[in-house]
């Protein structure tokens, strides 16, 4: 399950280095996602979901190591095809994370114990409420991209310390193979 918090740790967190006019995201998101691929692929056992999102996982790593590349070249540019490209990679992320949520709230149901999933729902809602607020903000507004920027990182904060939490809350379960059987 801390596989699962590290991949959206890359996927979230971003630190750019630009020389010359290339850049380079020193973590790059399409790590994230290669992460969250393994991770899932671990914890096949716990929800049908896990294995569900792992197409998607490596489309996307796929799609953000082109992007990674093509920044470091310094060959991609903004045009109307990238725009609907990052829309539809969006769409799909949004998509990723929400099978994660939907796994832990599975997860819990299974083990009869909290993993602290309506936390991360939630955190799940907040960044879905600013991702539409930032794309239509940055369509319409300058001061709605900024109010909607600013609900995102609240959003990615809280996101990511609702997945710490949960994997903490995993670890700490009894194995499956306890032996509580033969009671």
């Amino acid at each position: 399950m801390k596989g699962i918090f590290w991949g959206f740790f890359l996927i979230f967190i971003n630190f750019y280095v630009t020389i010359n006019g290339h850049t380079l995201n020193l973590l790059p998101t399409f790590a994230g996602y290669i992460l969250l691929y393994r991770a899932a692929g671990e914890l096949l056992g716990e929800s049908g979901r896990f294995g569900k999102l792992r197409p998607f996982a490596v489309a996307v790593a796929i799609y953000t190591g082109i992007l990674w590349v093509g920044d470091l070249l310094g060959v991609t540019g903004a045009n109307w095809l990238s725009t609907l490209l990052e829309l539809a990679a969006l769409a799909v992320a949004l998509y990723i994370s929400w099978s994660v949520i939907q796994a832990i709230l599975e997860m819990e149901t299974h083990y009869g114990t909290d993993l602290n999933g309506t936390s991360a729902r939630t955190a799940w809602f907040v960044l879905l409420a600013a991702q539409i607020a930032g794309t239509l903000g940055g369509l319409l507004l300058d001061a709605l991209a900024l109010m909607a920027l600013i609900a995102l990182l609240v959003g990615i904060i809280w996101f990511l310390a609702a997945l710490w939490k949960c994997a903490g809350l995993y670890d700490g379960l009894p194995p499956k193979d306890a032996g509580l059987e033969n009671l």
